[in-house]
């Protein structure tokens, strides 16, 4: 009986082991399951962002395609002579930039999407009446401040 009990003593694992393994497991599962929320969070938070982002823009180019179907109906029912005073009036509250070089006419507008991006649009109108989109880009607000 007594080499029974010596066996079991000096080959077993013991209790105070096993208790530590435990504890080691659940803080491992603890830490991981931590990580894995702050994860999540800042995923979440991320893809609301992208997603104002987003909607931002395309509330922006909704805008951009309406004043672009303004401006052809203004094309088609005027005289290219009488366009820059049309456009210009056609839009009161934006800055329109209007050049003219020959018988093209080319019609600049930004777009706020947000505080830091614009959509701007050129537009070159022919003197046929066609409408050729010559920029239709986001572009950031901090790189034109600083060319200023």
């Amino acid at each position: 009986m007594q080499n029974q009990s010596n066996i079991v003593k000096k080959s077993g694992i013991g209790f105070g082991v096993t208790t530590l393994v435990t504890i080691l497991m659940v803080l491992l599962l603890t830490t991981f399951s931590v990580l894995t929320l702050v994860s999540a969070r800042y995923d979440h938070n991320l893809s609301r962002m992208t997603m104002d982002a987003t909607g931002n823009y395309y509330a922006a180019d909704r805008e951009a395609c309406e004043w672009l179907a303004e401006l052809s109906d203004l094309v088609d029912s005027s005289d290219h002579a009488d366009l820059i005073d049309l456009i210009a009036a056609a839009s009161p509250d934006a800055v329109v930039a209007i050049s003219e070089s020959g018988d093209l006419l080319l019609v600049t507008r930004s777009f706020s999407i947000d505080n830091r991006n614009q959509l701007r649009v050129s537009i070159a109108i022919m003197a046929d009446g066609r409408l050729t989109v010559v920029e239709w880009a986001s572009i950031s607000n901090r790189s034109s401040q600083s060319n200023q």
